[in-house]
């Protein structure tokens, strides 16, 4: 698992521990893997390329940050938790009186045509795409197959939330021998 201080796909998967099991039984959980674990790599996808590459045994990660390295070969393969996961939204935002503006809106136009996510998979990108008439990458993890919790962005999202949370699993899990 990646250092959540620096990876949100870290940070995601304690809010997500949070959310399912209790803040208790989460960080018991967390503190468990911490023995287990040989790095925290500084961003979400570091630990799904040591699995690939046989530094580790087990990476968490987003189920789609794998899809690569499996296309590559590598002997690794996606398990999402039967208890349930979190998940990320992708999303672009127009900033209000921003300069450029109307090429801004061109490019999102652009950006949510099939053509245009098409070129995701074409990138060895294999996530779910937003336009339901792009083609779904044969790689992409099908979402219908996945237990999502009901993620709660407010709360989580929340930067004092998020500050309480890391200040807790660097004293109680990161500072652990």
């Amino acid at each position: 698992m990646a250092n959540p201080n620096a990876s949100g796909t870290a940070y995601m998967t304690i809010a997500t521990f949070v959310q399912l099991f209790g803040e208790d039984k989460a960080f018991n959980l967390l503190r468990a893997m911490h023995k287990n674990t040989n790095n925290y790599p500084r961003t979400g996808i570091g630990a799904i390329k040591a699995a690939a590459r046989g530094e580790t045994g087990i990476g968490v990660t987003f189920l789609d940050d794998a899809s690569p390295d499996i296309a590559a070969g590598f002997p690794v393969s996606v398990v999402a938790p039967c208890e349930g996961t979190g998940y990320q939204v992708a999303s672009m935002s127009l900033i209000k009186n921003a300069r450029n503006a109307d090429a801004a809106r061109k490019f999102y136009d652009w950006a949510l045509t099939p053509a245009s996510q098409k070129l995701a998979a074409d990138t060895k990108n294999y996530q779910t795409m937003s336009n339901r008439n792009t083609p779904t990458p044969a790689l992409a993890v099908k979402i219908a197959d996945v237990n999502l919790i009901n993620y709660d962005f407010g709360k989580y999202g929340d930067a004092v939330e998020r500050k309480r949370l890391l200040a807790k699993w660097d004293k109680e899990v990161y500072a652990a021998p």
